[in-house]
Parts: C-alpha cells; sequence; structure tokens
C-alpha cells in the first residue's frame, strides 16, 4: 500500500511537471513575440525620430542642398569625415 502511494504520488508529480513544461513553453513563446513587437517598435520610433530632425533641419536651414541632406540615414555612420553604412561592432 506504502508503494502504491509514493507511485501514486510520483506520478501524479511527473504530470505536474509535464503540465508546467506545456506552460512554461507557451509563456516562452509569448515572451519572445513581446520582444520582437518590441524591437519593432523601438525600430520604427527610432526612424520616425531621425525623419523628424531631418524635417527639423530643412525648416530652420532653407538654403541647404536637399539632394545631399537626402543622404542622410539612420543607419548610416561618420568614418573618417564621410557618411558610410553602419557595421555593428562584432
Amino acid at each position: 500500500a506504502a508503494q502504491d502511494e509514493k507511485l501514486s504520488k510520483l506520478s501524479k508529480e511527473k504530470d505536474e511537471a509535464v503540465l508546467s513544461v506545456g506552460t512554461l513553453a507557451d509563456e516562452k513563446a509569448r515572451l519572445e513575440s513581446d520582444v520582437t513587437e518590441l524591437q519593432l517598435y523601438a525600430a520604427n520610433q527610432y526612424d520616425e525620430g531621425f525623419s523628424f530632425a531631418i524635417e527639423q533641419v530643412k525648416l530652420l536651414f532653407p538654403d541647404l542642398d536637399a539632394e545631399r541632406l537626402g543622404e542622410a540615414d539612420a543607419m548610416n555612420q561618420i568614418v573618417d569625415g564621410k557618411l558610410v553604412p553602419y557595421v555593428p561592432p562584432q
């Protein structure tokens, strides 16, 4: 009888663990989705902010060469006095 109780208890614990794994997997998937959405939101906010800044520069300095100003891009960096595509550090 004690053996049966122990077996029953272990079986119940196993079932709870399996259920917990499923719940954790669902939570992990939800959190990964949230991270992806937040990354997209942050990238969009960054891009919009950059565009807004460029529009302000155009307003404040209307005589600037619009074509040259069009070379500005949120994904560029300045290297040796030139605009080049940004390359993240490795």
